[in-house]
């Protein structure tokens, strides 16, 4: 999964990184077809905001969050995203697939 960062009127620390890799690596039990990952972590006077837009061959899902600290916005993003995963996934199961019916076979 290629994840790529973006800070708006901050500088991305490695730390911030890893935390933000570590909480989008749930995301490949819901999906398995993770294209790319784009985060983009702004600061605006005292709001810390986290914005995770996730790209599938099917969709894309966007979540954001907007708190009084950075990780806590990662998080709640995070966690709004895996949602958004989880009801994907439920919908890609759950469709009526159309089968072959079983039939007699003429000779």
């Amino acid at each position: 999964m290629k994840v790529n960062f973006t800070g708006r009127h901050m500088e991305l620390t490695e730390p911030l990184k890893q935390f933000t890799k570590e909480r989008l690596a749930k995301m490949t039990t819901y999906l398995d077809d993770i294209i790319d990952v784009h985060v983009i972590l702004s600061v605006e006077k005292h709001r810390h905001m986290a914005e995770i837009t996730l790209k599938t061959r099917a969709s894309a899902l966007v979540a954001s969050a907007t708190t009084d600290d950075m990780y806590t916005s990662i998080t709640q993003a995070a966690e709004k995203l895996e949602a958004q995963a989880h009801k994907h996934q439920g919908k890609r199961n759950t469709r009526p697939h159309d089968s072959l019916k079983a039939g007699v076979v003429e000779e």
